[in-house]
């Protein structure tokens, strides 16, 4: 192996910490389908922890059930451990290229290829449950900034008032620079910026943060809905003055006698006819605001926290029972004039036309009053109702959604599993949520972790429902533990770097989201970078205080296994593919020497090239050439490990047949 760079410092200096090669593994190269060939590769270099995968979820349905099937064998063989990097695809329901409107159709999509990934991983299963790892978020979900003055939130989402009105504002150590919102009913999406505004008569700007925009946003979408019902009320009551304007015409003409002269006659009639026509009208208009205040009103109740629901459910009641009881009463109206029309199709008299064209009159003007009063009592319940949480943070709405998505993909796996009879269930999958970059929803450990135990309500509850789990509450919610939990990417939360934090501050967050996530992460993924690239480099060639990371990880997973919250140990998968794709060297060394492995410290045995005696990691650099090296012939003809081996595992030499074609291997 060549040498690095000689002015790199090694990050082992403190040798009181080490984790055990048993505890570390790397992933195969996630951009082809040949899964079976890569994980053979990792085999041949003494790898014992295999994470497969592809980024595509198109190229992960390439992979033959056969290859997963021989992978396990391969794995049992070699008593070796397998964990599965799922495809990239967003499990709150938003477009996988993280742009575009959200749908629920979408999130039942991924539901069913979550739940397929999951079965396909189930056939993995050797000795323990295989975790699966999905990036909990692609939809970018906001922009972080460390101290920013935010608006003060209570837990309904509401914001907080002195005792002036104003908005209460505070310095958080981290507070977002902009925020992306999804509108739930329509799936729209938009972003929401922070932003001090300079008001007329007023000596200081005014702070319009993400979340306080926010607040704005769904207060003018509301008085835009509620707008449209005062609208359809000020069309009613114009076609009702028009309406008793024409009314109180004939009713003069008819006091008057002046209903035999040929020009009041002619009025008389045209007023009857247009107060027809308006009864149509009035039922258009009518229609039209109930159908306005339907659709307000359904918006209230899906959209509404159930502590505001409850507030305003008696005031609500009692506006549809009167409604209803209103409708009753017109209906028995309407049957009144369609008695009178069909006698004005049988008159024969004039005396008699006036008559009954004067019945139809006043049960116009019953209808029309009716109709008035229920307008009026939903317009006034309409506008009394606060505006409902229609729009909402990406970040928030994004963890409720990838909660039903596992939830659901997770307890149908669990029951299937169970009615199919294997006798496997502690050995199913489990999720492994991962925060991914930190622009991304759940890319922190407050939302990580708030993810991961709504999921598992959500899943025991789910357990508990269904009568075929046979579970009680306390079973299902430790079943729901051990089903699902967090992978913490110790190089994606290192970014945050890019709202500001710098040095020792930057350090001192990193852990303290370590602090936060680690109880219920269950995988890791070890990465290197500089706080503004996902630059996958192994462990101590950047700036990511992994040492420390996994020093509190360690910690605790002991003291879960202590309390019998521990399964099985968690494994840390080393992505350190930038490396190798950008650098071209092989990164183990660097890897078992940051890690304080015996094997880095190994003394070799005497050869013709070099010292007798020589560790493999050298005093100023573990990047020296201390194995033979061979031309590339023999690399074509024999592989990069010990043995000749065929393709399908990892080798460079082809065979002629294949396990699958029905002629077994020579």
């Amino acid at each position: 192996m060549a040498n690095f760079y000689k002015s790199y410092i090694k990050s082992n200096d403190n040798k009181t910490f080490s984790i055990p090669m048993k505890n570390l593994g790397a992933p195969t190269n996630p951009m082809v389908a040949k899964q079976l060939e890569e994980f053979g590769k990792l085999l041949n270099q003494g790898i014992k922890n295999v994470e497969i995968g592809t980024i595509s979820a198109d190229k992960f349905e390439f992979i033959p059930k056969q290859h997963f099937e021989e992978i396990r064998r391969l794995a049992k063989i070699t008593d070796s451990n397998i964990s599965v990097h799922a495809p990239l695809v967003d499990l709150a329901g938003f477009p996988e290229q993280g742009q575009g409107r959200w749908s629920e159709d979408q999130r039942k999509e991924t539901e069913e290829r979550l739940y397929s990934i999951l079965q396909r991983s189930f056939q993995l299963t050797n000795k323990e449950s295989v975790p699966v790892v999905f990036h909990a978020g692609h939809m970018q979900a906001q922009e972080y900034q460390k101290d920013m003055y935010v608006t003060q939130l209570d837990e309904n989402g509401d914001i907080i008032r002195d005792e002036k009105g104003n908005p209460v504002v505070k310095k958080q150590p981290l507070g977002f620079r902009s925020i992306v919102a999804v509108n739930q009913d329509t799936g729209d999406v938009t972003k929401l910026d922070y932003e001090e505004k300079y008001y007329f008569g007023k000596d200081k700007p005014e702070i319009w943060d993400p979340m306080k925009r926010l607040h704005s946003t769904n207060s003018t979408y509301w008085d835009q809905e509620r707008e449209k019902i005062t609208t359809r009320f000020k069309e009613l009551e114009k076609v009702k003055e028009k309406f008793e304007l024409k009314s109180k015409q004939n009713e003069a003409i008819e006091k008057s006698g002046l209903t035999n002269d040929p020009n009041y006659q002619q009025l008389w009639n045209t007023n009857n006819r247009d107060m027809k026509i308006m009864q149509d009208d009035i039922e258009i208009v009518h229609s039209r605001l109930a159908s306005e205040y339907q659709n307000l009103y359904d918006k209230f109740i899906r959209f509404s926290s159930d502590k505001v629901k409850e507030h305003y459910q008696e005031q609500i009641k009692k506006t549809n029972e009167e409604y209803q009881k209103k409708d009753e009463e017109i209906k028995v109206i309407y049957r009144d004039l369609n008695q009178v029309r069909h006698g004005l199709s049988q008159a024969e008299d004039q005396e008699t036309v006036m008559k009954l064209n004067k019945i139809y009159e006043e049960k116009q003007k019953e209808i029309l009053q009716k109709q008035l009063e229920q307008s009026t009592g939903v317009l006034h319940t309409a506008l009394n109702l606060p505006a409902p949480k229609l729009w909402r943070y990406v970040g928030e709405f994004a963890i409720e959604k990838t909660a039903d998505t596992v939830a659901n993909a997770m307890a149908r796996m669990y029951v299937n599993t169970k009615k199919e009879g294997k006798g496997e269930e502690n050995k199913i999958p489990f999720v492994a949520m991962e925060n991914f970059f930190v622009g991304s929803s759940m890319s922190t450990a407050k939302d990580l972790k708030a993810a991961v135990n709504q999921t598992r309500e959500k899943l025991a509850k789910e357990l508990v429902d269904n009568k075929e789990a046979g579970l009680s509450r306390k079973e299902a919610e430790k079943v729901a533990e051990k089903l699902v939990g967090a992978t913490w990417d110790v190089g994606h939360i290192n970014n945050l770097r890019k709202a500001g934090f710098e040095g020792e501050e930057l350090k001192k967050k990193v852990l303290e989201e370590t602090k936060e996530i680690a109880e219920v992460t269950k995988h890791v993924h070890i990465t290197d970078n500089f706080g503004f690239h996902d630059s996958h480099l192994p462990p101590g060639m950047g700036n990511v205080p992994i040492r420390e990371i996994m020093e509190q990880l360690e910690k605790k997973w002991g003291e879960l296994a202590d309390q019998g919250k521990l399964p099985q140990h968690p494994r840390g998968i080393v992505e350190a593919g930038g490396f190798v794709g950008e650098i071209g060297q092989n990164p183990t060394l660097a890897i078992l020497e940051y890690f304080n492995s015996p094997l880095s410290q190994a003394t070799g045995a005497p050869y013709a090239w070099g010292p007798t005696s020589r560790s493999i990691s050298n005093t100023s650099s573990p990047y020296f050439e201390s194995f033979i090296e061979f031309p590339q012939q023999h690399f074509s003809l024999y592989g990069s490990s010990f043995t000749t081996l065929p393709k399908s595992v990892g080798g460079q030499v082809g065979e002629g047949s294949s396990r699958f074609s029905g002629t077994p291997n020579q």
